[in-house]
């Protein structure tokens, strides 16, 4: 039995080693987060499990005046039994600028208070961050990722654009899959020092096609911000972006061993909370008329890319962010991995914000189908 036991850690100690050897001890905190939770994949819960940068409630809080309807829409039973099915957390809807549902799962513990992973929403709040240093002339959108990063400077990469990194055409091929435990994703998820592995990746082909979409990116982008802000990601978004909305409470985000935020994921708030990121985008980047963002950088960051050299079409994205019409109406989308969205339609001066555990599968026209079904929320919520 003594002899089973010392082979049993021996394997165990020789899994561990070679694990480090090989670049993969980050599955052991993988395993940790999600399989031993039972999930497959990361979970909107996984806050406690993180090294976490505070964004602190904004100086200047402005708490969302109350609509004259608010809470008096009653869920239909179509829309509870979805909720149900797919673990929603909590839906908020705003319409012209008050609070008309901030609805809470009653099945799912704390859901009342939950700060719950964002997954991609965060990509687009990299891209306002990206907006706010252009607005201070940082930088432009249009210069050549090379002017900051001169490991870029030579072949075709000398080409890429940071604009073309904001819209996920920057031709490098990261990879984007989450489940693949050994996977350049699961690595930054899971593992140290992610902007460093950014170094063994440059350009294929050439910059510009095709449309890619790829956390690597968004991770670029945080490493092109630091060349000319003093400050971490999330103390500049803070700044810039959370504090001149008039955030109400403390936010989250996810950073490595080196104190850099996981910034294509992993910031952490309330469904009320990420609704104010939709107004900013429904009010061109003002907030009381005061400009956070410059109007024109809302423009082409919700503008569709359009059509591309390997003769795509893309018209569902912009910078960092999601787009299309809904029964004729336009709509711009922050979308997170199991269902997390942050929905402006400019028209109907609403915005609809979904959080949750799953979400049905599919697209309609490149966006997921349960963002259709929560425009359908809101503007009913909106008509009554």
């Amino acid at each position: 039995m003594k002899r089973f036991f010392f082979w049993l850690i021996s394997l165990g100690i020789g899994f561990y080693a070679l694990s480090v050897i090989t670049d993969n001890d980050h599955v052991w905190t993988g395993l940790r987060q999600c399989y031993l939770r039972g999930y497959k994949t990361a979970q909107i819960d996984d806050m406690g499990f993180q090294s976490l940068r505070s964004i602190p409630a904004s100086e200047s809080p402005r708490p969302w005046p109350l609509h004259s309807r608010y809470n008096s829409f009653d869920l239909p039973e179509s829309l509870i039994d979805s909720t149900h099915r797919w673990n929603t957390t909590a839906l908020t809807v705003i319409h012209r600028d008050s609070l008309l549902l901030d609805w809470k799962s009653d099945r799912i513990p704390g859901a009342d208070t939950m700060r719950t992973n964002s997954f991609s929403v965060a990509k687009s709040l990299t891209a306002l961050a990206i907006g706010a240093a252009e607005k201070e002339g940082l930088l432009s959108v249009h210069d050549r990722v090379s002017k900051y990063l001169p490991r870029f400077s030579q072949g075709p990469a000398a080409e890429l654009t940071i604009e073309q990194v904001l819209q996920m055409r920057s031709g490098i091929p990261y990879g984007e899959s989450y489940k693949n435990p050994f996977g350049f994703m699961s690595k930054c998820t899971y593992g140290d020092d992610i902007l460093l592995r950014l170094g063994g990746y440059t350009v294929e082909g050439s910059p510009g096609a095709p449309w890619k979409y790829q956390g690597g990116n968004t991770l670029l982008l945080q490493e092109i911000l630091l060349e000319v802000i003093d400050v971490s990601l999330g103390a500049w978004f803070s700044d810039k972006i959370w504090g001149p909305i008039g955030a109400t409470t403390e936010a989250k985000w996810a950073v490595d061993n080196a104190g850099h935020e996981r910034n294509y994921a992993c910031f952490y708030t309330t469904a009320s909370e990420f609704a104010r990121l939709g107004q900013l985008l429904l009010d061109s980047g003002q907030v009381d008329g005061t400009p956070v963002l410059e109007r024109d950088f809302v423009r082409r960051m919700t503008t569709p890319i359009g059509p591309l050299a390997d003769g795509t079409d893309i018209q569902h994205y912009g910078y960092q962010i999601w787009m299309g019409t809904h029964n004729g109406v336009a709509f711009k989308s922050m979308q997170g991995l199991h269902g997390q969205y942050v929905i402006s339609i400019p028209e109907l001066e609403l915005v609809a914000v979904r959080t949750g555990f799953f979400r049905p599968k599919g697209k309609i026209r490149g966006i997921d189908v349960d963002v259709y079904q929560t425009i359908d929320m809101a503007k009913a919520a909106s008509t009554l």
